[in-house]
């Protein structure tokens, strides 16, 4: 145990920002940090109604055991708090907007959001109506949280102490506020409304072609796998009910489930991998419940007791986000003698009203009002300025401002679905548990123990007029919300002849689908590609899904190499034929040491740039250079929609964009092609939202690494900002389960489980992520027990 003194000479050493510590002061903040990082005393009076157990493994996942659901999650609670105590204030403080409390002005926007969408409101009464089950489970995890922060047997962990401040106890509507700010994240993207407003008033009716996917467009439901008819009466005759296509932001995810006779061992299998922004401590928490009903391992979010991604002894489920648009934005007029009012119909109504005074350390309070029409908020300060339609549409967008619909807001239970679901035997039950499941909309693949296997599209698919993309009329009733799709009519399927199911944020159905589905799909072809190898690739065990996971081949740039090629062809610069005889050679796969891969990766970043500003200005480029990739690639083979004043613009703009990428690709990699290498670009690191000094950041963050994949591949890894090539988005979690009598599941977390930066589990999955390995999670109680690496016991007062 260190002394008073060492602990403080160790805390002023990490608050300070001058230069680099001795080697002994260095060794002394190791020590403090992996005392930080103690799970505390193994044996705790804790107040249970029984007994809890929690034994962790080899990469110090819990695997908690207790007789009654009380006890099981409180444990789960005291367990997340122990690993991520202060993960979940941050986590809470995003919900709620008070962030800038403690970081002061740098973090008002992230408030400012928070409070103009309510989550505190809506959370709060969505816990008073939810299912008694979801609030004895929310408050039987708080009662654990609050258990550790009452004990806290090494303090502190040192982010509260580098950020100097203290926490509060823990609610029950902290957690739902928590779940609900995550659905805002995979729900909320307003730019998926006001961009293609921007690229319209640019390019007019070319948008839906700069929308247009690249590659082959695969469904997740096939034709055959649902009955067309009748249609839903509501669209206009004529009104297509087709695929929009999304923003190009990289995140997005891939599951697949295949039936037992597609599999070396004979048992249904599934994989799934969520693709989100990097974080450090990880964005998901692995654990193991068991007892009081449940028998479910897999990971869940920080903040919230229910298993997201999962399997128990009969049943297993893989998630992706399926993209279908829950919230809208609407054009409100504005009286031009009174901008207190807005239209209704034929009348003129006073805006409504909430005040907000939001707490800024070392600055004033932030006092924010919050404006809401048809009760709906105003969110024009959420919108790119240059989005906005009194940017946009001249006279026609005079006083006018932007009100946010959002499924979101309404009430709903998505935790008791998930406990359902925790706890399904079979595919059948597992879609019974999603009838609740409101928001956001998910792709479930499911498989059980008896053989079958099953996809359900779940979540709340709002109904309008028309489909369209982009701003609506608050005062035209074909743009209201018409109710939404039915339940037993939201796209599934259960033991297709094919064997399997496979999702990837493609469209979930085709347009003969009888409803429309108002989605905003990924342009790339994972989801083509997976449903290939799922094919290939049998009879499937570990191995291959793992394969499948981790595949770095890019279709685009199979397609879009030849093109390039075509186009340089003759030139007779060194530099220029040594890259293209790299690109001659390479087989379109991004691992990190492929000299093709930097090359027409980097020349797709210089072409796509010119493509967006050979159309529009630089102000409306910055809003649309996140979309049109499919644009993009399509005009590499010809002057689609003469896009180009001619096809030899088009072919210069080529050589211009491969001059460009090589200029770069000397400045920053040297001036030997064969020498480049993709992973010496394409980076994958994180930073610590804590860290504020070069020592904090060493010690807290993830270093940059060379990363495999790219943003159009199945092992997907975005990188942000254009030109950086650092990836951001990926797949920070994956899980295979075989429902096997052996109950086999491997797992990988970036980047490790622990939160604290002392424990030998905050970075310890980084290796196994980056080159493509999973650790067997144990399962099967007496394995549970054999891989123990240290127990704590929670005994009732």
């Amino acid at each position: 145990m260190l002394t008073d003194r060492e602990r403080a000479t160790a805390l002023d050493a990490l608050r300070s920002a001058e230069g680099n510590p001795d080697p002994a002061t260095r060794a002394l903040i190791g020590r403090y940090l992996e005392e930080k990082a103690s799970a505390g005393p193994a044996a705790v009076s804790a107040p249970l109604r029984g007994r809890a157990t929690i034994h962790r493994d080899s990469r110090g996942i819990p695997h908690i055991e207790a007789d009654d659901p009380y006890d099981l999650f409180f444990a789960h609670g005291y367990a997340q708090a122990q690993d991520r105590l202060w993960q979940l204030d941050f986590l809470r403080r995003q919900a709620h907007g008070t962030l800038s409390e403690i970081f002061g002005p740098a973090k008002i926007d992230l408030d400012i959001l928070a409070r103009t969408i309510g989550l505190t409101q809506t959370s709060a009464a969505a816990l008073d109506a939810s299912h008694q089950e979801s609030r004895d489970a929310f408050h039987a995890f708080t009662d654990g949280i609050n258990a550790w922060m009452s004990a806290l047997p090494a303090g502190l962990p040192i982010e509260f102490e580098l950020l100097d401040y203290e926490p509060s106890p823990w609610s029950a509507v902290d957690s739902v506020a928590v779940m609900r700010r995550w659905y805002w994240y995979l729900t909320g993207r307003l730019p998926v409304l006001s961009t293609p407003e921007v690229v319209r008033a640019n390019i007019g009716d070319l948008d839906t072609a700069w929308y247009q996917p690249d590659g082959q467009i695969a469904y997740i439901v096939h034709e055959g796998d649902f009955d067309p008819e009748p249609k839903w009466p509501g669209i206009p005759a004529g009104e297509g009910l087709g695929a929009f296509w999304g923003i190009n932001d990289g995140t997005g995810s891939n599951n697949w489930a295949v039936s037992p006779s597609m599999t070396a061992q004979g048992h249904a299998m599934v994989g799934s991998d969520p693709h989100v922004y990097y974080s450090v401590p990880a964005d998901w928490y692995d654990v193991h419940l068991k007892g009081g009903g449940y028998d479910v391992v897999g990971m869940t979010y920080p903040g919230v007791p229910m298993i997201r991604f999962g399997r128990n002894p009969h049943f297993a489920w893989g998630v992706t986000n399926n993209i279908c648009l829950q919230r809208d934005l609407y054009v409100e007029r504005v009286n031009p003698d009174n901008a207190d009012e807005y239209l209704d119909g034929a009348t003129w109504k006073p805006f409504g009203k909430r005040a907000e005074r939001i707490p800024v350390r070392g600055a004033s309070d932030h006092a924010l009002e919050i404006r809401f029409a048809h009760d709906r908020p105003v969110v024009d300060h959420l919108v790119t300025e240059g989005a906005l339609p009194r940017n946009l549409w001249g006279e026609r967008g005079a006083n006018t401002v932007l009100t946010l619909a959002w499924v979101g807001f309404e009430l709903s239970d998505e935790p008791k679905s998930l406990l359902d679901l925790n706890r399904a035997k079979t595919v059948a039950e597992g879609r019974e548990a999603l009838r609740r499941f409101r928001c956001p909309t998910w792709n479930f693949v499911l498989a059980d123990t008896e053989g079958s296997v099953g996809y359900q599209c779940s979540g709340a698919i709002p109904l309008r007029g028309r489909v369209h993309r982009g701003y609506r009329d608050a005062n035209d009733p074909i743009d209201a919300w018409q109710g939404y799709i039915p339940f037993e009519a939201m796209p599934h399927v259960v033991d297709p002849e094919r064997g399997w199911v496979v999702s990837a944020n493609n469209p979930t159905a085709p347009s003969s689908f009888p409803y429309p589905l108002f989605g905003t799909w990924t342009v790339e072809d994972r989801a083509a590609r997976a449903e290939l190898l799922v094919e290939e690739m049998r009879p499937h065990n570990f191995e291959t899904f793992s394969a499948m996971q981790n595949d770095v081949f890019s279709g685009r740039a199979l397609r879009g190499t030849p093109p390039v090629l075509a186009a340089l062809e003759g030139s007779t610069d060194p530099l220029t034929l040594e890259a293209l005889a790299i690109l001659r050679d390479w087989d379109s796969a991004l691992p990190i040491e492929s000299a093709g891969g930097a090359i027409f990766y980097a020349f797709f970043w210089r072409w796509h740039h010119n493509v967006v500003r050979s159309r529009f200005p630089e102000n409306h480029a910055t809003i649309v250079q996140d979309s049109g990739q499919g644009m993009s690639s399509a005009l590499l083979h010809a002057n689609e929609h003469d896009w180009f004043p001619s096809d030899e613009a088009r072919i210069e703009t080529i050589r211009k964009s491969f001059t460009e990428a090589l200029s770069y690709l000397v400045e920053k990699l040297g001036s030997e092609p064969a020498n480049w290498r993709w992973g010496d670009l394409h980076t994958l690191g994180a930073t610590h939202p804590a860290a504020q000094t070069p020592l904090q950041h060493e010690i807290l963050d993830m270093p940059q690494l060379p990363h495999p994949g790219g943003s159009a591949t199945l092992s997907s890894a975005l990188y942000v900002p254009p030109g950086t090539f650092q990836n951001k988005v990926g797949a920070s979690y994956r899980i295979i389960s075989s429902l096997d009598p052996d109950s086999e599941t491997w797992t990988i977390t970036w980047p490790g489980h622990s939160g604290h930066p002392g424990s030998p589990h905050y970075g310890d999955q980084v290796e196994h992520h980056r080159t493509g390995q999973y650790v067997q999670i144990p399962y099967r109680w007496e394995d549970v027990l054999a891989d123990a690496q240290s127990t704590t016991v929670l005994t009732g007062e």
